[in-house]
């Protein structure tokens, strides 16, 4: 009976390990991006990655080659890049390049391979800010190399001026985009210590976009374009991507979710089911490499110190109390194994003991306030529309020190939705963006809204309390039932009189 024990605890033990829900990690950085590169030699015939350059590339210049450029000079691998670097130049003294920033593109691939010190300062004099949002992106990373921080902080704060009410940024229109959000934190990546707060909303932005397969979408489109962006501000952030918990979802990474695109012949499509895609293959291949390489691209090489504080991402928690855990158990069981009492009825209380602390710490979430304050997505899904959204409270304007005196608790905001988004989601997320308290009862679906900004039914009258509008008028469900169509209008309005005060 004796000899039974032993194999039993471990059994418990083993047991407890298969408990922790662990990431799948069935994809290969290396062996992806080595994929792209036989895809690349095969259909050029070259027999290396020099001849590539040289040859394929080279012919390329300064139409599609530069993202592969950009990505070997960061390799580690000593490349001469001087036929490139010929026939770029030779492309600019025979192109005109309209697109500031294309232009602001092409001296960010002179800056990391060596070139026309001329182009690189003209493009900065007349290209920064000159065509949108990619404009100022490509600008702050030349800015950035040539470690200029006075003109720096000038772009940082135009780029912010940009920032939408979700957390991210979008090429145009009102609803942040993805790929869009993930360039713009690859620029702002060096100023992480000066704006923890808008670059956080932004991380959560992105975070909430990420599907359940690993993958994100552009424009509505599951592409693996936008997940190697993700994958690259995240390490530019200083983030290691593949164990971040936050984009993790069901298990799958950043990485995961760039293989789903992966074709027999290496290379990757663009929509699952398509055939190669050269932008697909060119994005990829830069953040594989950035990954490869353990820090991302030649774009946040060397960052000046003076433009952050050093970051100092947090351990997962539930790891550290995990390893204290199964400590803790192991230790137990050797005091009782030592003290002989080796019968398994004695194992039993601290390993059941041990599985119910493991099991509160992997399936009860602990939050601190700065990580619940971020923008959230109004619902799961393809992205529809979006509407506008206020809370008021003129009725008791000034009536209290807590209490605005003009009534705007929250002034009218856009936020996206999509088929199933409810006027209760939309409010959740619109006060967790803006570190708005609010305080509910019921479940989401059957949600009544006690309180919000510290304001709270009866707290003026026993028929005080929030009602909602949606379009000027009240309705006859609750928040948590009442879907939401593109272009609504929703108001969240203090009444004292159970809502025939505030009615329109």
């Amino acid at each position: 009976m004796r000899n039974n024990r032993i194999p039993a605890i471990l059994g418990i033990l083993l047991l407890l390990f298969a408990m922790l829900p662990l990431p799948c990690h069935a994809a290969d950085a290396q062996e992806m991006r080595q994929g792209i590169v036989d895809y690349a030699l095969s259909c050029t015939g070259a027999d290396s990655v020099q001849e590539w350059l040289d040859t394929d590339l080279t012919d390329r210049a300064g139409t599609s080659a530069e993202w592969y450029v950009l990505a070997l000079s960061q390799e580690g691998e000593t490349y001469d890049f001087s036929a490139y670097r010929r026939a770029l130049t030779q492309y600019l003294a025979t192109q005109e390049v309209t697109s500031a920033a294309t232009r602001l593109k092409y001296a960010l691939v002179y800056r990391s391979i060596g070139g026309d010190e001329g182009y690189i300062a003209r493009t900065m004099d007349d290209s920064v800010g000159e065509l949108g949002l990619m404009s100022w992106v490509f600008g702050l990373h030349l800015v950035n190399n040539d470690r200029c921080p006075d003109r720096a902080q000038e772009i940082v704060q135009e780029l912010f001026a940009l920032q939408l009410p979700d957390g991210g940024w979008a090429v145009s229109g009102e609803h942040s985009d993805v790929d869009a959000t993930a360039m713009t934190l690859q620029a702002l990546a060096p100023f992480y210590g000066e704006y923890p707060a808008e670059i956080d909303r932004a991380i959560a932005f992105l975070s909430a976009q990420q599907r359940d397969t690993g993958d994100f979408a552009s424009y509505g489109v599951p592409c693996p374009e936008s997940t190697a962006q993700v994958l690259t501000a995240l390490l530019a952030l200083g983030y290691e991507p593949l164990t971040e918990e936050r984009f993790i979802k069901n298990g799958c990474t950043l990485l995961d979710g760039i293989a789903l695109y992966q074709l027999p012949d290496g290379s990757f499509c663009h929509i699952q089911g398509g055939a190669s895609n050269e932008n697909a293959n060119m994005q990829v291949f830069f953040a594989l490499t950035a990954l490869q390489s353990g820090n991302a691209p030649y774009l946040f090489a060397e960052p000046d110190v003076s433009f952050a504080a050093p970051q100092v991402h947090r351990m997962d928690y539930r790891i550290i109390v995990t390893a204290a855990v199964l400590l803790a158990l192991g230790i137990a069981c050797i005091a009782l194994f030592l003290r002989k009492k080796r019968n398994l009825k004695h194992f039993l209380p601290p390993c059941l003991l041990a599985a119910v602390l493991l099991a509160l710490v992997w399936f009860v979430r602990i939050e601190r306030a700065a990580d619940y304050y971020q923008p959230q997505p109004a619902a799961s899904g393809e992205i529809i529309g979006s509407v506008s959204l206020s809370i008021r409270c003129d009725t008791v304007a000034g009536k209290a020190a807590y209490i605005p005196e003009n009534g705007e608790i929250l002034g009218t905001i856009e936020i996206p939705i999509t088929d199933d988004t409810t006027v209760f989601d939309a409010l959740t997320s619109a006060v967790r963006a803006h570190g708005i308290r609010m305080e509910y009862s019921g479940t989401p679906e059957l949600a009544y809204v006690k309180g919000i900004a510290d304001l709270y039914e009866f707290d003026h009258g026993e028929l005080s309390g929030w009602v909602f509008h949606v379009n000027g008028e009240s309705a006859s469900v609750g928040c948590g039932e009442y879907l939401l169509a593109d272009g609504d209008a929703v108001e969240w309005l203090y009444s004292l009189d159970l809502g025939k005060d505030v009615a329109e």
